[in-house]
This record gives structure tokens, C-alpha cells and sequence, in this order.
């Protein structure tokens, strides 16, 4: 049976990531919001208490869900939907998730995460299959029973859906049926004596009833299982009975001591084997279906409650997120829009970008050192990457299209690693690229290309830029390359209808910073000398 809380049609399976998300996840620093997914708070009233110890288990989850965009916007609405159902009924959340964390981790001591731990015709694999059906079976009505009891407060079609099918698919009257089959071959996993009373003991025995047809030479055939269950008998080990058995295993009181007798006791070990076998296999199908169910729970119910540790990481932090917009076109529209990455490290709070940037297709960012454009940009991107996952994004508004072919090109130090030159490097990378673009794609550029002269790297960019913009690649790019940015703007400064913005980092007349991005055209310098002199003056 599906969970599809994640998808409305289908369950988790491992599908097309971003191309090349180790690039991403490094230039956006989203290790940290991965972290944030992992901790919960615990608070009182509106004060916080302490934060709980990191679950890997979200983490790895939020990691790899992240790396999957959606590519349609009912896809996202679906998730924030569902998202909202668990941030207005955290508790109910976190009780479902614990639920399923018990199960699994009581079916992990019976070998789930063990291979070859028995075959389809051993005995310990037939206890085995036995046992996890008989841990499965009431957890799926304990899951059942609690989505029933909220469903007032789950609005979601998510949830709405998922207990509909849990009804139609397997049904209380289901459930009871399987219960009963398990009572009844419940002798083959339990036939020790248990303590019932002071000297008094019970012991299940087993009751197979066979019809058959009796043809020439007194050869039994159309051999057909007619009863099969378990009784329980008690025992006296005290009386004679007991006494006289000296032994209680598989004994009632008007039993016949095999236990001298090895051949008809091995041939009745066989039989009940076959015949528990046999009825195993008619619930193999069932056994497969809960199995998956739990691991589908467990990991999708995992994601929104990690999810929901980024809304009170958030919290902590003091800052505003919003259920993004999915809109049409070249679309980019945020209000207080933070990077919440340098937030969370920093512990303090963060300047907010405000803009318009809808339809145009490239953003040209320049302006003074320290000013706070790749900041910004990043902010773009981390924002960008939670939007097409189902999560919330770290500011009052945002909206925008979704790319599900989205790329960064930040610079990077040279290493060890590197075989060639910085340059060179760079532009491997940006083959790479170029070679991936398709429909909706977005490349954040960050000072690319500044690792050669000024007057070759703005040619480079130019004619990568410029091809790209021209094959309706969505691109926003930070750089100083000066040259680059001029020739841009001239190009399109008289064009009211242009598809390029130019943004730049306020410098106000003082030297102060604010760390936001207005628009304005290009600044023929990045006001360096002057933070020179900021710097000597403080020292």
C-alpha cells in the first residue's frame, strides 16, 4: 500500500537530481540546513527549553529530498499542504513519527536489516516471517487509529487520501482476519510453557485436521487442509500427567508422550512446517505490503518533521518564512528575503532583500566590496531549492518559477585537488554546464571568471553570458568585472522593455553598507580603497 505524502501519485523512489548537486550544496552551504532539520526545540509557552539531540535519520532524509526538484507547481502545493497540516499538529506529527521509529527499530531486532538471514523453506525463516507479521499487523492499525482520531485537524489531501486508502486497502475487517490466522498457527513460534498460576502452567498445542480421499492400496489422495489452530491447554508439572511426560512442550492432558518416538517426531515437525508454510504463503503478499508501507512512512513522515525543525530553527532565529509562490514565466518576486545559511551560523540577525525582478532573464549584480551580493545571491539560490522541495523559504514573501535544471557556478580557491589552473577549472566547470541546460534553467554565477585579467574575463563572460541569455537561460550573476557589466548595460540601457536588471550593493555616501541590493546601473568601481581605509582605521 503507498504512503504518497510526498507525491500524490506514487511513493520515494530514487529519481533524477539536480545535475551536479554536490556543486550546489557546497556553494549554497546547505549542509547547515540540514542540520537545522535534524533538532527540535522543546519549549514552554513562547520560551525555549533546550534543543533535542540530532536525529540522523531526518537529516538524511531532508538531504536527500532536497536533491530532487519538483517540476510542477501542483507537486509543490501538494507538499506545503501537507507541510501545513504537520506545523499546525507538530504533536500529532512527532507521535505518528515516533510510532514508526518503534516499529521499525522492534523489527530490526528480528533481522530486517540482516541478509541471508533465512530462506523461503527454513524454520527460522518461517518464525521470522511469522514474527514481523505479528509486529506489523496491530502497528498498522495503531496508525490507522490515529489518523482517525485527528482527521478533524489532517485537512490535507494527503493525509485525507492516505487514511482513505489505509480503509479500502486494509480494513479493520481485514486486519481481524489475519489476526485470527496468526492466533492459530501462533504454535509454531510459541509452544514453550508459560506461569499462569502458582504450579500451573499453559501451553499451545497445535489442531491440524486434514480431509482426504482414500483410493486403491489404501492411498490417501486430493489431500486438503480442513482445520488449522492453535489451543491452549494447562499443565499440572506436579501431577502425574506431567509427571509421567517429563515434559510440557506440545503436551495436553490427554496427550500421548512422543518425545521417545524420533521418527514420528520428526515427521510431525515436517507436517506442521508444510502446513504453517503453506498458509504463510497466502500472506506473503500482505507481509511485502506492510513492510514497505513502514519504510515508506518512516522515511516521508521523516521529511515534513524535519521540515518542521527548519520552521522552529527558524523561530529561534527570529526570523519571518513564508509558503513560497510557484508562478509562471521568468518570475522572481521576495520581500525581507534572508540568507538564512549565514543566519543560522552567525546566530544573529540578517540584512532582508526586497525586489522585482520578474521577467528578466539576466541580473547583473555589482557594487562595493563586502556589500553583501553573494550573500544575497545565495539567499536566492538556498531559497530557490527549498521552494521546489515542499519547504517553507526565509522571508515575509517570495515567489517564483520553477527550474528544475538549476546550477551555481561560484569561484573557488585553488587546491591540491586541482589538476590545472584556476581558470581553466572554471571553465571545464562551465562546459559542464552549458552541456546540461535545457528548458527552465537557472545559473547563479559568483564572481566567475575573476581568476584572469579584467579585459579577458569580461570577454569570456560576455560571450557565455550572452549566448546563454539568448537561449532563454534564466542567469544572475555577481561579479566585478567591470568591462562586463558596462558593456551589458550600454547594450540595453535605452530599452525600457529589456530583460536584463542590473541591482547593486548600497553604498550610501558615508562608506556605510546596508547589504542591500537596489537597482542601479553598474559601478565603475568596487570601493576597495575605501574599505582599505575602514580597515586601517580600525585598527
Amino acid at each position: 500500500m503507498n504512503v504518497n505524502l510526498l507525491y500524490s501519485d506514487k511513493d520515494w523512489v530514487k529519481t533524477q537530481s539536480y545535475y551536479d548537486w554536490d556543486s550546489i550544496y557546497k556553494d549554497l552551504g546547505l549542509r547547515t540546513i540540514v542540520d537545522m532539520s535534524m533538532s527540535d526545540l522543546v519549549m514552554k509557552g513562547t520560551r525555549i527549553m533546550y534543543i533535542t539531540r540530532p536525529d540522523a535519520h531526518l537529516g538524511d532524509v531532508m538531504g536527500k529530498v532536497m536533491r530532487v526538484p519538483l517540476k510542477t507547481k501542483e507537486e509543490i502545493l501538494y507538499r506545503q499542504e501537507i507541510l501545513k497540516d504537520c506545523i499546525n499538529n507538530r504533536e500529532v506529527i512527532e507521535e505518528l513519527y515516533q510510532l514508526v521509529a518503534t516499529v521499525l527499530y522492534d523489527w530490526d531486532q528480528l533481522g530486517r536489516k540482516k541478509t541471508n538471514s533465512g530462506t523461503k523453506d527454513s524454520r527460522a525463516g518461517l518464525v521470522t516471517d511469522i514474527s514481523v507479521l505479528s509486529l506489523l499487523l496491530p502497528s498498522m492499525g495503531a496508525v490507522r487509529s490515529l489518523l482517525k482520531s485527528k482527521l478533524d485537524k489532517l485537512v490535507s489531501a494527503g493525509f485525507q487520501n492516505l487514511y482513505n486508502r489505509m480503509e479500502e486497502e486494509f480494513s479493520p475487517e481485514l486486519e481481524r482476519s489475519i489476526e485470527i490466522l496468526l492466533n492459530n498457527i501462533s504454535f509454531y513460534i510459541d509452544s514453550m510453557p508459560h506461569e499462569k498460576e502458582k504450579n500451573k502452567y499453559t501451553v499451545n498445542v497445535p489442531k491440524i485436521s486434514f480431509e482426504c480421499g482414500i483410493y486403491d492400496g489404501l492411498k490417501f489422495g486430493d489431500l486438503k487442509l480442513a482445520e488449522l489452530e492453535t489451543k491452549i491447554s494447562s499443565i499440572d508439572p506436579n501431577g502425574i500427567i506431567g509427571k509421567l511426560q517429563g515434559s510440557f512442550g506440545k503436551l495436553s492432558n490427554n496427550s500421548i508422550s512422543l518425545y521417545n518416538n524420533p521418527p514420528i517426531q520428526e515427521n510431525i515437525a515436517n507436517l506442521e512446517f508444510e502446513v504453517v508454510s503453506y498458509v504463510m504463503s497466502y500472506c506473503s503478499e500482505v507481509l511485502y505490503s506492510l513492510g514497505f508501507f513502514f519504510d515508506q512512512l518512516y522515511f516521508q513522515i521523516g521529511f515534513y518533521r524535519a521540515a518542521v525543525n527548519i520552521t522552529r530553527q527558524l523561530y529561534r532565529l527570529n526570523t519571518d518564512y513564508c509558503f513560497p509562490v510557484v508562478k509562471d514565466g521568468d518570475a522572481l518576486n521576495y520581500d525581507d528575503l534572508k540568507e538564512i545559511v549565514m543566519l543560522a551560523e552567525q546566530k544573529k540577525d540578517a540584512v532582508g532583500n526586497t525586489g522585482n525582478i520578474d521577467g528578466k532573464i539576466l541580473t547583473v549584480i555589482t557594487g562595493a566590496n563586502q556589500g553583501g551580493k553573494s550573500t544575497f545571491l545565495r539567499s536566492v539560490g538556498i531559497a530557490q531549492v527549498m521552494m521546489q522541495c515542499g519547504l517553507v523559504v526565509g522571508a515575509k514573501q517570495y515567489s517564483s518559477s520553477i527550474y528544475p535544471n538549476f546550477f551555481t557556478h561560484f569561484t573557488r580557491r585553488e587546491d591540491s585537488a586541482m589538476n590545472s589552473g584556476r581558470l581553466d577549472e572554471e571553465l571545464k566547470r562551465m562546459d559542464r554546464i552549458v552541456s546540461h541546460v535545457g528548458e527552465n534553467s537557472l545559473i547563479l554565477l559568483n564572481e566567475s571568471f575573476a581568476t584572469t585579467t579584467e579585459i579577458e574575463g569580461s570577454n569570456i563572460a560576455y560571450g557565455i553570458i550572452k549566448a546563454l541569455k539568448e537561449e532563454h537561460v534564466r542567469i544572475m550573476t555577481v561579479t566585478h568585472l567591470l568591462s562586463f557589466a558596462q558593456r551589458m548595460y550600454d547594450e540595453v540601457k535605452d530599452d525600457k522593455d529589456s530583460e536584463v536588471a542590473f541591482l547593486s550593493a548600497e553604498h550610501l555616501e558615508d562608506g556605510t553598507r546596508t547589504f542591500k541590493m537596489i537597482p542601479h546601473a553598474p559601478e565603475l568601481t568596487s570601493f576597495g580603497l575605501e574599505l582599505y581605509e575602514q580597515v586601517l582605521n580600525n585598527d
